[in-house]
């Protein structure tokens, strides 16, 4: 329950200072709230009063703000303490406006004005219950009191959720909290097919507990809370807090101030209207206004008004909401974010339409070119590998023989064999087993080479790089063997998993291999020695080193060996290191050159590793 007073200069003061001292100095609001000042239904109050009282007013307003914390200092003697500590303070202010936000009773309305600022007018916005005291009345204040939408609460609950058939209403222990329990029985005694349950005398422990345990059909209706079955203060907001959010069924509250606590929400008061209502009395009382409606008047109709967030959570449609419906905390969208932002860029983009036009056009030939030069490199590449195959043909051809010479001994052998009477089936076995071997020997051979031999364009998957050196070092061996080339291979354990397009790294290793093979021709045969060398480097990238013992690259040339038609070869094109250089920078990596210290030189290429 909350309560606004405002304290009102009688007209008669202003007519004494006159028309010209009420210009000459700012106009003083005291804002006065018996409750904590920074609660969500007093902060929504007060602004909804400042904000109209400073939209009206022709003079500029000074504001001052006291709290008297009456939730949890109720007693005679510290209302004496708050009452004596404002009459000290304000004496001889000289007050226009007095504005006091309180909260349970009536009390301060009564006696605060007489105590404190006798010749002051009273003016009261109270949302209460309790009955208005005849008191009131006799002294001419004028006021506004507003009471729970009980009936619009229940009628929103049972729109929102049509399924339900039992409401748990929550309650506190206080004058006022019984009064707002008894309203609540009224209405529920006409609804014969809903339950009902009132929780009115349990602690907020065990409130904590029960609401976890509520189900589906079960709606919580909260009302008004000053004490719970303990004895204890609290606010309504504060019960709100500690139970919504872990309740096990949506709950629907009566003020605005406790909308945005977890509960779905309600026909609620709508506290910033209500203190936009308060301004507007106030105003015509320090203008001199007679009232246009009774001195004292009381409203029974709320504002439906729930939270989006909780409607999400208890996935309940939009559409059951009532027209008038306010919705608070939707998450604005990206229009009502950056409206003028988004048409402000509209326009520059308006304006800028023929040069994005030219550039869309430019940028469409550019990727066309692109597409053409990369289709022509990767044309090279596969001319460089059929090239490269060919450089192997002899090589090739030699090892295949080996295989299929042994298919054709084994296979006459086996003719024999079944010529006698009685073949022997054991050595027949072992006949066929070395011909599926040599079979399969062959078949590997060619696999290697019609990979190298399609047309393909770069494709990128994980791959074992122990698995690709070792198939690269056995199409290359053949032609080693037939140079006399001594070729090593050194992988270190743990090498890392890379992501590439298999056949073009081997590409890149077999054009390295070749051209150390090329290097060392004119050595002799016990010194030509090709190694291959695999590793992680420090930061966990893979590192292949291909190293010859040849004659190595003149220094002044070593930076030259990766450009296009560059070779040191009489009959060399000077095409496979740049398009090596091409196919490892495409998956990442890099690919470097250097003379070795005593003789020869390294190839070095580094690919990250998964």
């Amino acid at each position: 329950m909350w309560l606004g007073l405002i304290l009102l200069r009688s007209p008669v003061c202003h007519a004494q200072e006159g028309h010209g001292a009420q210009n000459s100095r700012a106009t003083r609001v005291l804002l006065l709230f018996s409750e904590v000042k920074d609660l969500p239904g007093n902060a929504m109050m007060d602004r909804g009063a400042r904000e109209e009282i400073q939209k009206h007013s022709t003079n500029r307003i000074e504001f001052f703000a006291e709290s008297q914390d009456a939730g949890r200092f109720s007693d005679a003697g510290h209302f004496r303490l708050f009452k004596d500590y404002l009459g000290e303070k304000y004496a001889g202010q000289n007050l226009d406006l007095v504005i006091a936000f309180m909260a349970r009773n009536f009390d301060l309305a009564n006696e605060l004005p007489a105590a404190v600022f006798s010749n002051v007018p009273v003016v009261f916005v109270a949302i209460s219950e309790l009955e208005i005291p005849a008191e009131l009345n006799k002294r001419g204040f004028r006021g506004l009191v507003q009471r729970y939408d009980i009936p619009g609460t229940i009628g929103l609950i049972f729109r929102l959720q049509p399924e339900t058939r039992r409401v748990v209403v929550i309650g506190g222990t206080s004058a006022s909290d019984r009064l707002t329990l008894g309203r609540i029985e009224d209405v529920a005694r006409s609804l014969d097919d809903v339950e009902f349950n009132f929780w009115t005398n349990q602690p907020l422990a065990d409130l904590r507990v029960l609401v976890r345990s509520l189900g589906e059909g079960t709606a919580i209706m909260l009302g008004s809370v000053q004490r719970d079955g303990a004895g204890q203060p609290f606010y309504t907001s504060q019960i709100a807090q500690m139970l919504a959010p872990a309740a096990g069924a949506p709950m629907y509250v009566l003020g605005a101030g406790v909308v945005g606590s977890g509960a779905v929400g309600g026909a609620v008061v709508d506290l910033e209207s209500l203190g936009s209502s308060a301004g507007q009395i106030a105003l015509s009382v320090l203008e001199g206004t007679p009232a246009s409606q009774p001195a004292i008047e009381t409203r029974t109709r709320g504002t439906p008004m729930v939270d989006w967030r909780a409607l999400k959570r208890w996935r309940i449609p939009e559409r059951r909401l009532p027209a008038a419906c306010v919705i608070r905390y939707r998450p604005r969208s990206l229009w009502e974010e950056h409206k003028w932002f988004i048409l402000s860029g509209l326009a520059v983009l308006l304006a800028q339409a023929i040069t994005i036009a030219g550039l869309v056009a430019q940028r469409v030939r550019r990727q066309r070119a692109e597409s053409e030069i990369q289709r022509q490199r990767t044309e090279l590449a596969h001319v460089a590998r059929v090239s490269t195959l060919g450089q192997l043909a002899s090589a090739l051809a030699h090892e295949l023989n080996q295989p299929l010479g042994a298919i054709l001994r084994n296979a006459e052998a086996a003719e024999m064999f079944l010529q006698a009477d009685n073949p022997d089936l054991t050595e027949l076995r072992a006949i066929l087993s070395d011909i599926r071997k040599d079979d399969q020997r062959a078949g590997m051979v060619i696999d290697r080479m019609r990979a190298l031999l399609k047309r393909r364009s770069l494709e990128s998957i994980p791959l074992d790089p122990r698995e690709l050196l070792e198939d690269t070092i056995a199409l290359a061996r053949p032609d080693a063997i037939a140079r006399q080339v001594s070729l090593k291979l050194e992988l270190a354990s743990g090498l890392p998993r890379v992501r590439g397009d298999r056949v073009h790294l081997q590409q890149v290793v077999l054009n390295l291999l070749l051209n150390g093979m090329d290097a060392m021709n004119g050595m002799a045969n016990s010194e030509r020695l090709l190694l291959v060398r695999a590793g992680k480097t420090a930061d966990g990238s893979l590192e292949v080193a291909v190293t010859d013992s040849g004659t190595g690259v003149r220094e002044d040339k070593v930076s030259q060996m990766f450009e296009p038609f560059f070779t040191t070869k009489p009959d060399g094109l000077g095409m496979g290191l740049a398009i090596s250089r091409t196919i490892i920078e495409a998956h990442g990596g890099t690919i470097r050159a250097r003379n070795n210290a005593e003789r020869g030189a390294t190839f070095t290429l580094t690919l990250r590793a998964l």
